[in-house]
């Protein structure tokens, strides 16, 4: 039971990491802000730096629960499309379902970790132990997923919409959408990088202290004792 115990705190573990760095990369302004710089988005799409920044700002907000819509005006008119909004509702629904998973793994792990502390001396040996056999796991699908987004990034990412949604209204016209022009593949490409390398520096040092604990510190044994 401790093992498992173990096992599903570093489940919780993970997942408080991905959601985590979910929100604070995907939901930070300034994430796309520089890239809209960068990339010069203001010419491509002739509009001001103020107009798109507030739209992306908008969209953020209203993810985050801050905001009833995104309605937003450029030069007086409407930027997004019935399509856009109700590609957004479920965009906003995913993601406090997400925290939500996330706050419940909080509430999981604290109760795990309590429970190890007052009654298992060794706890860091299974937390440890836990941590390197849920890291097997992680390496696996950090390894598929990695050489897939790297050798064809659309098909990930069209994967992972059909996945994620169930209907198609993710799939927008550049041609008439603004939303999907504001936020080309790019864009979400290096987003995916980013939360990717948000979760290798979580891994990084816990790996390094439990290989350290477990060669160290264990006793021998431990879990059958």
């Amino acid at each position: 039971m401790k093992s498992f115990l173990a096992y599903l705190f570093n489940i919780c573990l993970i997942i408080i990491c991905v959601v985590s760095g979910i929100k604070s990369i995907a939901l930070d302004p300034s994430f796309y802000e520089k890239r809209y710089e960068k990339y010069d988005f203001y010419d491509t799409l002739h509009v001001s730096s103020e107009d798109l920044n507030q739209s992306i700002h908008v969209l953020l907000d209203y993810i985050e629960d801050n905001r009833d819509d995104i309605v937003v005006y450029i030069d007086e008119q409407e930027v997004f499309n019935d399509r856009e909004k109700a590609h957004m509702v479920d965009v906003k629904n995913l993601y406090q379902k997400a925290l939500k998973v996330m706050y419940v793994s909080i509430g999981a792990a604290m109760g795990i970790l309590f429970y190890f502390l007052l009654f298992e001396k060794r706890y860091l040996s299974f937390l440890t132990r836990g941590f390197l056999r849920v890291l097997y796991t992680v390496l696996m699908l950090l390894s598929f997923f990695g050489i897939w987004i790297f050798t064809d990034f659309t098909s990930f990412w069209n994967w992972l919409h059909t996945l994620l949604f169930t209907n198609d209204l993710w799939l927008l016209d550049p041609r008439t959408s603004f939303m999907i022009n504001m936020l080309p593949e790019i864009i979400f490409n290096q987003l995916v990088f980013a939360i990717v390398f948000y979760l290798i520096l979580f891994i990084v040092p816990l790996t390094i202290f439990s290989i350290y604990y477990q060669i160290k510190k264990a006793p021998i044994g431990f879990e059958n004792s």
